[in-house]
């Protein structure tokens, strides 16, 4: 099929614009994002990511050497973004209280992204790359909870007692927010139900 000039104008006008590098970058990794949680990561190819995007297969190579690479950095960017949920608290004196509210923050964050979580936090490490990642980047997070927990326990609380009360309120949170952005409703479960419950399972959990 051929075009008149002014048809081949009016085509190209009509296509999406890009500013130069950032966006389209951004573009590409929020059409990743969204395939890799609709179809799977293995379903989903390079071509439709571009085509998701709005761009051609060449120029998403230009920005990610391939599918691992996007991956790594969908989940670095979601790490980043729950790591810093704590930073909006320093207002939060009693450590009791501040801990809670990093826990409510958390799950609200997550609740919110839920693709962004199941992708950070759901989707299995495939390679051993991609477990240090995982390990690298959920360090901070993993010693901010393990931080203000020691306040909140008795002073001649052990670090065993202190690694176990953090295990059991980090598998309380992720299960909770599992039920959240999965089937809430097969559970019964609203954002303040969810959170009343994560607080007296807290409350258990560190008066035991």
């Amino acid at each position: 099929m051929r075009y008149t000039v002014s048809e081949t104008n009016h085509l190209a006008s009509s296509r999406p614009k890009f500013k130069a590098g950032t966006e389209l970058r951004e573009r590409i990794l929020e059409a990743a994002s969204r395939l890799f949680a609709e179809a799977g990561y293995q379903n989903v190819s390079m071509r439709k990511i571009a085509e998701d995007a709005g761009c051609s297969q060449m120029a998403a190579y230009r920005h990610f050497a391939d599918k691992d690479a996007l991956l790594r950095q969908i989940r670095m960017d979601s790490y980043n973004q729950f790591a810093t949920v704590h930073q909006k608290l320093d207002h939060v004196t009693d450590p009791t209280e501040r801990l809670k509210q990093s826990l409510r923050d958390f799950v609200r964050l997550a609740a919110s992204h839920p693709r962004q979580y199941r992708l950070a936090f759901l989707t299995p490490a495939a390679d051993k790359q991609a477990q240090d990642l995982r390990i690298k980047i959920t360090k901070p997070i993993t010693a901010y909870f393990r931080q203000r927990l020691r306040m909140v326990l008795p002073p001649d609380a052990s670090d065993a007692v202190a690694e176990e009360r953090l295990h059991q309120i980090l598998a309380c949170l992720h299960g909770m927010v599992v039920m959240l952005i999965t089937h809430p409703r097969a559970y019964g479960l609203t954002m303040e139900g969810a959170l009343k419950e994560l607080e007296a399972a807290f409350d258990k959990i560190v008066a035991s």
